[in-house]
């Protein structure tokens, strides 16, 4: 009976997540027998009777981590503290908010940037090909420096590792590919201050920086692979980058005139946590229960309530009651309680994409309107997919949304409620959730995505792809039906990653907010190779 009651429990934990366990056996319950139980091992008998300690971990985060009342004045305390340095100490900076848990904090006047912490993981360094943050660079290097913003859910460390490890790596690389493009001589000069590689912050162990210099050379191949044109970088970069710390505890005057450097500012918005359940008031004097990095990984607490939705209702969610909060969310997210016009609930408004600088993002959404907003993204020629665009789900709600495209592909898991039903028009939905909560769920969806979208190439018809918010699965799905495409007409053999990027590169020229998850590229990666080895078997 116990052993049977363990399998119902790993039958009914199976959705929750698909590593925990091996596959079951393809007999039923009512065959084991005496015989079956002694022949199974000792590990798999309690891998049978006990969770994981991931599943275990996951679900105990899911049900008693603190609710959105103890979050919301969690992060009003933590941005009040990056409002008074925005003001204060670093003014005269631009300032960019780390996605995702960055955008919680910053001021609205704040660009986006995407700096990964599992790049900075031990012995995970790498340089992210796909995420170049070259705004964030062209704007550092024209103001003289720039602050970033992130926040940390931990409480041991202070900073994340995206701002420790991760931004000191793309610095140095940035650093060394302005190095290139000037003679040896000058070359030499310039990085004097930055002759050592990534500078790292002084709490990271000395083997630790010395395995992440030691991946330099890796670190620049990353980076050549994109064959990104950094001479207009080069030509307004008067000084190396170097990243400078702050914190509540630290606080760096930085004279610009004073150093040789260019100052990246990598301030976390994470208050000392002394013990866990710290009780702490609040900016409007409630009580509450701080957490560290509380914006992080939203979906197990925000309910779709996004940090714009929480700006416009800002001094009503913090007055409302703990017991209230979660039904007060619901209402706003539903749309019941008045928004402000521009904002979209169903659509997060992202960081820059993942090679544009700013200007060129701005001028676009100035010139074509904003893609969140049902503005659309056409492709250019050369990315092999005809007249092709990708869009949010906000498109159709344009009364000329049939003037758009003539064949309709949403990849995504919102509904889309009313889809074009003009003459003409064709419209599919595969469904895609995100993939922190379905891990192949993208994967599955490219086949019968790509099905539609060669048909439309066949029939020579507008096509339109779009996703819940535009810079997610539909640009996933544009990079795997682009390369897809190659595969059949040039025979393409193998599809790596390199190719990935490079495509997505392609692609972001005309889509500048474009920043398709890491999960999503893996994904739109495990799919095409196996429509690779399809062809050739």
């Amino acid at each position: 009976p116990a052993l049977k009651k363990s399998m119902d429990w790993r039958e009914s934990s199976a959705d929750d997540d698909d590593d925990d366990f091996p596959a079951s056996s393809s007999h039923s319950d009512d065959d084991v027998d005496a015989h079956a139980f002694a022949a199974l091992s000792d590990d798999a008998i309690n891998a049978s009777l006990a969770p994981s300690i991931y599943a275990t971990a996951r679900a105990l985060k899911k049900h008693t981590s603190a609710g959105a009342f103890h979050r919301l004045h969690s992060i009003a305390v933590d941005r009040e503290f990056v409002r008074e340095r925005a003001t204060g100490a670093f003014a005269i900076f631009p300032m960019f908010t780390n996605a995702r848990a960055g955008t919680w904090y910053a001021p609205a006047h704040a660009q986006g940037c995407y700096f990964k912490s599992t790049d900075g993981h031990c012995n995970n360094w790498s340089f992210s090909s796909t995420r170049l943050n070259a705004h964030v660079a062209l704007e550092a290097a024209s103001r003289g420096g720039c602050v970033i913003v992130d926040a940390t859910g931990s409480n041991v460390k202070r900073f994340p590792d995206a701002l420790a490890k991760t931004v000191p790596i793309w610095a140095d690389v940035f650093n060394r590919a302005c190095a290139a493009t000037m003679s040896p001589e000058d070359a030499s000069a310039w990085m004097s201050p930055a002759k050592d590689g990534p500078f790292l912050p002084h709490w990271i162990s000395d083997n630790e920086k010395n395995s992440i210099r030691a991946r330099v050379d890796s670190f620049m191949a990353s980076f050549e692979a994109v064959k990104y044109d950094v001479r207009p970088l080069a030509a307004i970069l008067r000084k190396p980058f170097r990243c400078v710390w702050a914190s509540r505890d630290e606080c760096p005057i930085v004279d610009v005139d004073a150093i040789d450097f260019t100052p990246l500012i990598l301030l976390t918005a994470s208050a000392p946590l002394h013990w866990r359940g710290e009780r702490r008031v609040g900016i409007n004097g409630q009580s509450f229960a701080y957490i560290p990095g509380a914006g992080d990984d939203e979906e197990s607490w925000a309910r779709g309530l996004t940090p714009q939705l929480f700006d416009a209702h800002f001094d009503a969610l913090l007055g409302m009651p703990e017991r209230d909060v979660a039904s007060f969310i619901t209402r706003i997210v539903n749309g019941t309680i008045a928004t402000p016009a521009m904002v979209d609930p169903r659509a997060r408004l992202s960081a820059k994409g993942c090679d544009q600088d700013a200007s060129v993002a701005s001028a676009m959404n100035a010139a074509d309107g904003r893609i969140h907003d049902g503005a659309i993204r056409r492709l250019s020629h050369d990315c092999g997919l005809g007249d092709c665009a990708i869009a949010s789900i906000a498109v159709y709600d344009r009364a000329d949304v049939h003037t758009v495209a003539d064949v309709f592909i949403h990849v995504g898991e919102c509904v889309v409620k009313t889809p074009p039903s003009t003459a003409g028009c064709s419209f599919t939905h595969v469904v895609a959730r995100k993939v922190k909560l379905d891990r192949a769920a993208l994967e599955r969806a490219v086949p019968p995505a790509l099905e539609h979208i060669f048909a439309a190439l066949r029939g020579v018809k507008r096509t339109c792809i779009t996703c819940d918010d535009g810079i997610d699965h539909a640009v996933a799905i544009a990079v795997a039906a682009s390369l897809a495409n190659d595969i059949h007409s040039v025979g393409r053999d193998i599809v790596d990653k390199d190719a990935i990027r490079a495509r997505l590169h392609r692609i972001a020229q005309s889509h500048p907010d474009a920043r398709p998850s890491r999960g999503s590229l893996k994904q739109i990666y495990a799919a095409l190779n196996a429509i690779a080895r399809a062809r050739i078997e």
